[in-house]
């Protein structure tokens, strides 16, 4: 059981690394589309397509998921006993000198094109904060982050306990928390945060990560889980989005997606996900910067006259500059800052 832990602690997850880059442009792919069709051609838009697209939120819960699992990866190595200062001044140099820059571009270009934020004092801190109630003032997806750091915080103080009585204890306090959530009505956005049954899909990633890096499970059970996710994706759209919890109805599937393609790593590793992986990695900055690059890509259409395209066809390019941008800005400006700021923190 240790050599299995060990092996896979030793490569880096590329299927858990395409995923990241799958679950950010499916939230590209829907913002894109939708600020086209409202925005270039109203009168062209296709409420089937509208719909379809709109499939692209997945991409959140495929994240939530990943986000538990790779926590447990990370902080799995019997060699390297848990830091909860580490572990908290880690988190905070990923998540947060990025998204203050990006944040810093939305004001500054956004106030540019003529649409400049208003807010108080408090919503601009707690925004940059990334605290429940404001956190998508700035950037509208970052709402994600709160619970982002919500999971961090919490996951932190549960490992001071140990891997295993720490994730015991992480999934008493959520799950009932969640459950009070179903009886009590949250009165502000930090009960909202606290009792979403959202929180749901950070634990199984977690659970996903601590039992397949003890257990190596046949190559069928992979294919079988990613083919009954892929299923269950499909009887949701079928179904409707909102016929049930979006923690059911995406995160179900999005947790046999991510332990589907763990199990398959070690049986099998198709060329595209090892080519598009390295795409993972520019990830978050993909998901911070696209709503604003979706903007000036929008205005830049209405000067050039190019309303006249196709929905689809623009939606496409529209994604393809996002991706390719934000991995070009991820390796010149990201990567460097975060790899300068972790080296600063080791001497503090």
């Amino acid at each position: 059981m240790a050599g299995v832990l060990m092996a896979v602690q030793g490569s880096k997850i590329q299927s858990i690394q395409f995923l990241r880059f799958v679950a950010a442009t499916l939230v590209v792919l829907f913002h894109a589309h939708l600020a086209i069709s409202t925005s270039l051609s109203p009168e062209s838009a296709i409420d089937a397509d509208l719909y379809l697209f709109g499939f692209g939120a997945v991409g959140v819960h495929i994240f939530f998921v990943i986000s538990g699992y790779i926590m447990v990866l990370t902080n799995s190595r019997p060699d390297r006993p848990f830091s909860a200062r580490q572990f908290y001044k880690k988190r905070l140099i990923r998540i947060y000198p990025i998204y203050w820059l990006i944040a810093a571009l939305y004001l500054v270009i956004n106030t540019v094109m003529g649409s400049p934020y208003e807010f108080t004092a408090y919503e601009l801190l707690s925004s940059l904060l990334l605290l429940p109630d404001n956190a998508p003032l700035i950037i509208g997806p970052a709402w994600t982050l709160a619970y982002e750091m919500y999971f961090y915080l919490i996951f932190g103080i549960a490992m001071i306990f140990g891997l295993l009585r720490g994730l015991i204890l992480l999934s008493l306090f959520f799950t009932i928390s969640m459950a009070l959530g179903l009886f009590v009505r949250p009165e502000n956005a930090f009960t909202g945060l606290m009792t979403n049954s959202l929180l749901a899909e950070f634990l199984i990633g977690a659970w996903i990560a601590w039992v397949t890096l003890r257990v190596k499970f046949p190559g069928w059970l992979g294919y079988l889980s990613v083919a009954g996710s892929v299923i269950l994706y499909a009887g949701g759209i079928v179904i409707g989005y909102e016929s049930l919890p979006s923690a059911l109805i995406w995160g179900v599937p999005s947790a046999m997606l991510v332990f589907g393609a763990v199990v398959l790593e070690r049986h099998v590793q198709p060329a595209f996900v090892t080519q598009l992986s390295p795409l993972g990695d520019s990830s978050y900055t993909l998901y911070l910067a696209h709503i604003l690059l979706i903007t000036i890509l929008i205005a830049l259409a209405q000067v050039v006259q190019l309303t006249m395209l196709p929905i689809l066809l623009m939606t496409a390019v529209f994604t393809v500059i996002c991706v390719l941008f934000s991995h070009w800005f991820h390796l010149q400006v990201e990567a460097p800052m975060t790899a300068r700021l972790t080296t600063w923190s080791k001497r503090v």
